[in-house]
């Protein structure tokens, strides 16, 4: 670019304001006088007598059809003006709506670090709130939905505290926070209507999941690897894509519950009932299996591989009831094959 093409977009950037100001000023009256203009040139060109052949009604037809140019022209430029005015009240309104998006969000997030269980309530259901309403708005506020998610799921991971015995050195897991808290944030992750956080992928590994109800829950992409269920209820739930890898899952009801694609790989499960449900595609390598049932349940591409399953491992009537707990740990994947 040379130096006087630099300096002539320098000052059209500089006064770009001014010259839209006049712009919009005087546009009407420069389409008006200019369309004018136009028609006496053409005039004293003959386009009149062109248009509508040599008679005394051509200058009265011309000069209607001037009229007819210069009213269109107008009403085109009306439109146009209308629809950026439209279009820069939406854009001042988005940025409105962010600010008090954003204003909600930072007191919402800062409830959470009450000592109250009431406000941190509060503060999870603003957060999901929030989240609902930036998943069908605007594509840029769509990361909100991102951005509670991983808040509410270090929220359950980071009030999980390890406990360790002094003497003998065995340690287990506690909730820091009331079972209502950890309650209400899988119910608002895994039970809203909209599945607004079911594409993307949640992380719940090393928590504790004590005496919570996710019954008719829609469960999917997520890492519950090394997390403990207590005394539990997922009845009629659905799990798709989960990892349950070396979890701890006891007194835990999934009856009438489906699994696809879920795996189980070196958990302990024990106390807890599948019976009555469905689960395909998924994996049960070397879990350790006490008073388990399986009672008319669907299995589909299951593999038991080097499964312990010394007590109480209940598969009436499904695809492996009647065969010995060698053949289901060896030959499981074959014997529930489509």
């Amino acid at each position: 670019m040379s130096k006087r093409a630099k300096t002539f977009s320098a000052l059209l950037e500089t006064n770009k304001k001014a010259i839209s100001k006049f712009y919009y000023k005087y546009i009407f009256l420069i389409i008006i006088f200019g369309t004018i203009l136009l028609g006496v040139i053409f005039y004293k060109l003959g386009a009149h007598i062109m248009l509508f052949g040599d008679t005394t009604a051509a200058l009265g037809e011309y000069v209607r059809t001037v009229a007819t140019v210069l009213g269109g022209a107008l009403v085109l430029l009306g439109l146009w003006i209308n629809n950026r005015r439209v279009a820069e009240q939406t854009r001042q309104n988005n940025i409105n709506e962010r600010g008090q998006i954003n204003t909600r969000f930072k007191d919402a997030a800062t409830l959470l670090g009450s000592e109250s269980v009431s406000s941190i309530l509060s503060g999870i259901y603003a957060l999901h709130q929030i989240a609902l309403e930036t998943s069908i708005g605007d594509k840029g506020q769509r990361g909100y939905v991102n951005i509670i998610q991983d808040i509410l799921c270090a929220y359950v991971r980071e009030n999980t505290d390890t406990i360790q015995n002094e003497e003998n050195g065995k340690a287990w897991r506690i909730n820091k926070k009331p079972t209502i808290v950890i309650q209400t944030i899988v119910k608002v992750l895994f039970r809203n209507d909209m599945h607004i956080y079911s594409n993307l992928m949640t992380d719940l590994s090393d928590c504790v999941l004590e005496g919570i109800n996710l019954d008719e829950a829609y469960i999917a992409n997520v890492d519950f690897s090394r997390t403990k269920f207590i005394k539990s209820s997922f009845k009629n739930a659905t799990f798709i894509s989960c990892y349950l890898e070396d979890a701890f899952i006891d007194e835990v009801d999934f009856s009438g519950s489906s699994f696809e694609k879920t795996v189980f790989d070196l958990s302990h499960i024990k106390n807890t009932t599948f019976s009555k449900g469905s689960i395909s595609q998924s994996d049960f390598w070397n879990v350790v299996f006490h008073h388990v049932s399986f009672k008319d349940t669907l299995l589909n591409n299951i593999d038991f591989k080097d499964a312990d399953m010394e007590d109480g491992v209940n598969f009436e009537n499904t695809k492996l009831g009647g065969y010995s707990t060698e053949e289901i740990k060896a030959k499981s994947a074959i014997l529930t094959k489509n």
